[in-house]
């Protein structure tokens, strides 16, 4: 249930255990962090000494992506027919929506949220599809399924976006996974770009190489794209009876 857990055997003890647990907790993938503190322990008595840093032999979360990774990231976006881009809390985590926004803006792609990753990117922006999932959108439904290319930004394809996963991976197509946790990467879906890092400098550095590369979709298969994107969000999947007297919750 817990990122981590500590038992507090001397009192001595009890200032840097609270430190690291502190660190541990908004570190890396943030997550609780149990302190155990015997009764014992809270009557003992010492000198406080609360250190201003710490530093953790076994705990050392990487915050750049690996240059090499985002390289082939940037090949494989450039090649793609049919791309999609699929965010989840880690971009509101990391507070990297900027970032995002720009990404996506610049790519031309279609783009969708789960349900922790709702306003990680502007919903009323014309490339976004909606919520994703089983109680998501249509469009961004169909569009994660038969998507060439996969771009997944702090995302775990947990089973109300994808599903069962032997289904989801009967569809040929090519995942670029970023995520702080490297235990979530290909933890439910085999991807063929891991990118081990935190997503708001991963996603900085992804644009410049995309900048610096000359990128240029191609607008011709985006376009095709587009169109059945267009073809699926024409069945109005959220519509409801808006003359009816009675005040609906969708209205509301």
């Amino acid at each position: 249930c817990v990122k981590h857990n500590f038992l507090v055997k001397d009192v001595r003890d009890l200032a840097i255990t609270i430190k690291k647990a502190f660190y541990l907790a908004r570190t890396g993938r943030p997550g609780p962090v149990l302190v155990d503190i015997p009764k014992d322990v809270t009557t003992a008595k010492c000198v406080f000494d609360y250190p201003e840093t710490v530093v953790m032999r076994s705990y050392n979360p990487v915050i750049k992506g690996h240059p090499g990774q985002i390289k082939k990231a940037v090949q494989l976006l450039g090649g793609a027919k049919r791309p999609m881009v699929y965010t989840g809390g880690g971009v509101i985590l990391s507070d990297a929506s900027k970032q995002l926004t720009k990404l996506v803006k610049m790519l031309g792609f279609p783009c969708t949220n789960t349900l922790m990753g709702l306003g990680g990117y502007p919903a009323t922006d014309p490339q976004f599809l909606g919520m994703l999932g089983m109680h998501g959108t249509y469009e961004a439904n169909m569009a994660m399924q038969n998507c060439d290319v996969l771009l997944a930004v702090g995302a775990r394809f947990d089973d109300r976006v994808i599903g069962d996963p032997a289904h989801f991976g009967q569809v040929q197509r090519r995942i670029i996974h970023i995520d702080i946790d490297p235990s979530s990467i290909s933890k439910r879906v085999r991807v063929d770009v891991p990118i081990v890092g935190n997503v708001s400098d991963v996603l900085d550095e992804l644009t410049r190489q995309l900048e610096t590369s000359g990128y240029k979709p191609d607008q011709k298969a985006l376009s095709a794209w587009w169109s059945q994107i267009g073809l699926w969000k024409s069945k109005d999947c959220l519509k409801y009876d808006k003359k009816s007297k009675i005040i609906k919750p969708q209205f509301v």
